[in-house]
């Protein structure tokens, strides 16, 4: 089931994109996409937004924004709605979350061989190293994912592919550790395409509350 979201919710949404790197000028033949509430989970995102009723899509190009989404009601019974980081979905080909490839010293630490390793690409899902020293195999492997300097934390990792060196595996985190990455992933993705997205507030429009506009290539 899919509902509009009102104004009001519209305005609490587009507060999460009021911190970000300057937008690009849209061009004439952007169009906004319209954001909406859904209880349409689908299952490969089940997992990844925990024990979310509500979601609320946001499409931009071909990325889809996936905000687990509750509502709430306060004091005065005036319905609050509290968005979490969104989960971004690259549509091209087979929908799958989205991969951030442009990494600065991004590395895990694995625990067996307490080797650093460099990390080639991360989404919240899965990530590839580098690492020639590891063999391939079907164990799990325990490590820490360094993100920054401030942020780090433990995952447990599975090789599902190695070739000359380099390894793609499927991680395992906490459900706060996902949060962390997925705030991570969603910063680098508004960073790398900041194009995308765009915060427009009228202020001489009294009939309008803040508007969040998704533009698309």
């Amino acid at each position: 089931m899919n509902t509009n979201l009102t104004k009001e919710e519209l305005a609490c949404f587009s507060e999460l994109f009021a911190k970000k790197p300057s937008a690009v000028k849209s061009s004439p033949e952007s169009s906004s996409e319209t954001v909406s509430v859904t209880t349409e989970i689908p299952s490969t995102l089940a997992s990844l937004l925990g024990k979310t009723q509500l979601t609320l899509l946001a499409e931009i190009s071909h990325y889809r924004l996936w905000f687990p989404l509750n509502i709430a009601m306060d004091e005065l019974g005036q319905f609050t709605p509290k968005l979490g980081i969104p989960e971004v979905v690259d549509t091209r080909g087979a929908e799958r979350s989205w991969r951030m490839k442009e990494l600065d010293d991004v590395r895990i630490i694995d625990f067996d061989t307490n080797l650093a390793i460099e990390v080639l690409s991360l989404s919240s899902t899965g990530l590839t190293l580098y690492a020639p020293n590891i063999s391939a195999n079907n164990h799990s492997r325990r490590a820490k994912l360094i993100l920054t300097k401030e942020i780090n934390f433990e995952i447990e990792y599975q090789i599902v592919r190695s070739e000359n060196g380099v390894i793609a595996a499927t991680i395992v985190v906490s459900d706060e550790s996902r949060e962390t990455l997925r705030q991570f992933l969603f910063s680098m993705h508004k960073a790398q395409h900041s194009y995308l997205y765009e915060h427009e507030m009228n202020a001489n429009d009294t009939n309008a509350s803040n508007v969040l506009k998704l533009k698309s290539d």
